[in-house]
């Protein structure tokens, strides 16, 4: 009996880890994820160069917030709309009345007339969207 156990143990059996389900779990993995993750994208308007600071704090992230971006010429957009000022004010009178308080972020461009800006806080103020915030890409004091 011992010469039968030791050739089952002296045989040189190859042991391989089946990689199809491996493979699959892996998949399973990444596809989960990808599903669970939740994915932030900043609204951004490729045409706004926001002025520099090198004081300020980060903007949280709001599930329900407004973004208003002012371009150069003094242009509004929102979600890649460009809006007049009737429409702004018609669109901040739904996001109002949608929500009992409301969070805007206005990314004025660096050369956007201020006097553009002030009219759309004004506008957001009318509404009473108070809580906004003025945005500003934050850079290293150069020495």
């Amino acid at each position: 009996m011992s010469s039968r156990s030791r050739s089952r143990w002296e045989s040189e059996e190859s042991f391989e880890v089946p990689q199809t389900p491996l493979i699959d779990i892996i998949f399973i993995l990444i596809v989960f994820f990808l599903v669970a993750t939740t994915f932030y994208s900043e609204e951004r308007d490729i045409e706004i160069k926001l002025p520099e600071g090198s004081e300020g704090t980060v903007i949280t992230r709001e599930a329900e917030r407004l973004v208003i971006n002012i371009r150069t010429a003094g242009i509004i957009v929102i979600d890649n709309r460009i809006f007049s000022l009737p429409e702004l004010e018609k669109r901040l009178t739904e996001y109002r009345s949608a929500r009992e308080t409301g969070f805007v972020e206005i990314r004025g461009d660096s050369n956007a007339n201020h006097g553009r800006i002030m009219t759309v806080i004004n506008l957001c103020k009318k509404h009473g969207l108070g809580d906004l915030s003025l945005t500003q890409h934050i850079v290293e004091e150069r020495e």
